[in-house]
């Protein structure tokens, strides 16, 4: 197989994965373009960044059309998000690989951990509606920055903090997520295209094939059994997790 039928087909079954299981897709491209492409992690993470913004766009596109983005609050957060992902971004460069490496190695362990205990419906504590967007828009600071450093979407922080703060249903959360996280990562990859760390003749296999994915994927999601998914795939988190600390110790 050819290295673009290569990363079309692995960014397939990413996008597909990623869709049945509501993770974003950078968890699994970063390590994919590392470990298996042998890309430098500076360009894995600038190329995932495309990918985000790819599938952000196909998602915003549907829960609009659904009308369960509330575009305040995308707008709100967005203002400091984007600080975070630019500044993140800029900084990577700085940052040594083996960092990053093990960096995205604990974020997976934990995405592991997560999945496999289950997800549960965070509610707003008292109170906490309705003042809640100062909170929301620091740690917003630090969604960016994991856009900005990782190349992975940021949702993981943002769809908890908008259901605890800001009274929102796991669904309006994943919505706003959506549209907000391609947002950032079109910041993000500035820095990146600036220092040529995005792999230009990747971006088009790897857009549409994560697009592609995520399409079939959610087709299928009331086909498949998702306990069985989610044990191989934290399996498979952890597995990579272990193989990105050693390479990043060697670095």
């Amino acid at each position: 197989m050819t290295q673009p039928l290569l990363i079309f087909a692995l960014s397939v079954g990413v996008g597909g994965l990623s869709s049945l299981l509501g993770i974003g897709g950078g968890i699994l491209l970063v390590p994919i373009f590392t470990l298996i492409l042998k890309l430098p992690i500076h360009q894995a993470v600038a190329l995932s960044l495309c990918c985000v913004m790819a599938t952000s766009v196909t998602a915003a596109t549907k829960y609009l059309s659904k009308n369960l983005i509330d575009l305040k609050a995308v707008l709100l957060l967005e203002t400091t998000t984007i600080i975070g992902s630019y500044l993140a971004g800029k900084m990577a460069g700085l940052v040594p690989e083996g960092i990053i490496s093990i960096i995205f190695s604990v974020l997976m362990i934990s995405s592991a951990v997560v999945m496999l205990l289950g997800r549960h419906e965070a509610k707003p504590k008292d109170g906490a509606v309705g003042k809640g967007y100062p909170l929301a828009l620091g740690v917003s600071v630090f969604a960016g920055g994991l856009v900005g450093l990782l190349g992975i979407g940021g949702g993981i922080v943002k769809v908890p903090i908008m259901q605890l703060t800001l009274g929102k249903s796991v669904k309006e959360a994943v919505a706003a997520s959506s549209m907000m996280i391609g947002i950032s990562a079109a910041v993000a990859v500035i820095p990146y295209m600036s220092r040529g760390d995005v792999p230009l003749d990747w971006v088009p296999f790897a857009t549409l094939g994560t697009v592609l994915g995520a399409f079939t994927g959610s087709s299928l999601f009331h086909k498949i059994e998702s306990l069985y998914i989610k044990l191989l795939f934290a399996a498979v988190l952890l597995y990579t997790a272990i193989s990105m600390i050693i390479e990043g110790l060697h670095r």
